[in-house]
């Protein structure tokens, strides 16, 4: 009686996620058996001699040839690949053409074949279908630092963008600046800067470096629902934004007190006649931050009504086109402070500002009140 045949059905797997060889070459895959993927290899390297997916299954092959030859069990040579959009649909075809070749070559041990690249993702797709006995990792020698380099760089950055607790700070902050960025360009007030940004940066850092966001975390339960919180945080914005114009329409206005000039309680009609000056100079310096602090406040409280289906968003609308024209109005206004000499008209641009400001201010409100009727 013959002796039961103990070879096993061993796989030599050959893994291209990013699925190089359908691109450059345009072989379909899976490719099963050892001149197959010879001549697939030979044209991948032909097609992109730097390509490392080629010497991996140069690698493959050799690899072959050599336990073939020493004749204890049954091996086999594929190549399967995923997808060049990587994610998901790579995932996915890895998984059906693995399916594939199986089929062909029913297997119980893989040896697996890679570049070294994505192997995290690779590995646990490959052994959830064999079991894998062995990894063998080609890395051209001449750039094999720089491939676990640009690999370990690559994690990294996903972790930074993907994940939660990282991603807050890698995109939020940087975010957060772009957006203040703009309002600045917006108003004008790019000279500033220099003053918010570091200030914004500081506060990150200092709350990030002490951990008083775990702190305020684990206080979440104390805290109201998201909606009120984003509220609070845009209130907190502009008020901080308009103790900064003030401060800033302060320091321009001293500018202004000529030197040698009595206390106010000595001489109060002389402080009457400098007041216009120094109001118009406070508002020129300070509107800008003042109307863009409050404007965030609105645009906070608008998004909050907005999540929860207020109606109240409304009011936040109007108030935010009541705020835009203020800012001209404060301007113009301040100008006729500077200089009170200069007659008013109805063509000066005070009248007209604020005559604009009051039409847009009505229609606004008769458009809102008309669309509040018909749909809610």
């Amino acid at each position: 009686m013959a002796a039961p045949d103990s070879r096993r059905n061993i796989l030599i797997l050959c893994v291209d996620r990013d699925d190089d060889i359908g691109r450059k070459t345009g072989i379909e895959t899976p490719i099963l058996g050892r001149d197959a993927n010879l001549e697939a290899a030979s044209r991948l390297a032909l097609a992109d001699p730097e390509e490392a997916d080629a010497n991996a299954m140069f690698a493959a092959v050799s690899l072959y040839d050599r336990l073939a030859a020493e004749g204890e069990d049954t091996y086999q040579l594929a190549t399967i690949a995923g997808s060049s959009e990587g994610g998901v649909e790579a995932d996915r075809s890895l998984i059906h053409e693995l399916g594939i070749v199986l089929e062909k070559f029913p297997s119980r041990e893989v040896i697996l074949v890679t570049d070294g690249f994505a192997d995290e993702f690779i590995v646990p797709i490959i052994q959830s279908r064999i079991h894998i006995t062995s990894i063998r990792r080609v890395v051209v020698k001449h750039s094999e630092r720089i491939e676990e380099s640009w690999a370990i760089f690559l994690r990294y950055m996903k972790t930074l963008f993907n994940d939660p607790h990282y991603s807050r700070f890698s995109l939020g902050v940087p975010g957060i600046l772009l957006v203040v960025l703009g309002f600045l360009i917006v108003l004008d007030q790019l000279q500033n800067a220099g003053m918010i940004i570091p200030f914004i940066v500081g506060m990150t850092l200092l709350l990030r470096g002490f951990g008083i966001d775990k702190k305020l975390a684990s206080l979440r339960f104390m805290l109201p629902p998201p909606e009120r919180q984003l509220v609070l945080a845009s209130i907190g914005v502009g008020l901080i934004l308009s103790v900064i114009g003030c401060y800033l329409g302060v320091v321009e206005a001293v500018g202004f007190i000529p030197e040698n000039s009595p206390p106010f309680w000595s001489n109060i009609a002389y402080w009457i006649q400098l007041s216009p000056i120094l109001v118009g100079n406070f508002l020129l310096k300070a509107v800008d931050l003042i109307v863009f602090g409050a404007m965030v406040a609105l645009l906070g409280g608008f998004v909050s009504y907005f999540i929860q289906g207020d109606p109240r968003r409304l009011r936040n609308i109007v108030g935010l086109i009541v705020t835009f024209w203020l800012r001209f109005i404060a301007i113009e206004s301040a100008k006729v402070l500077n200089e009170p000499g200069k007659p008013l008209t109805l063509t000066s641009p005070l009248v007209l500002m604020t005559i604009w400001g009051f039409i847009t201010t009505i229609t606004s409100v008769i458009i809102l009140y008309g669309i509040h009727k018909k749909f809610m």
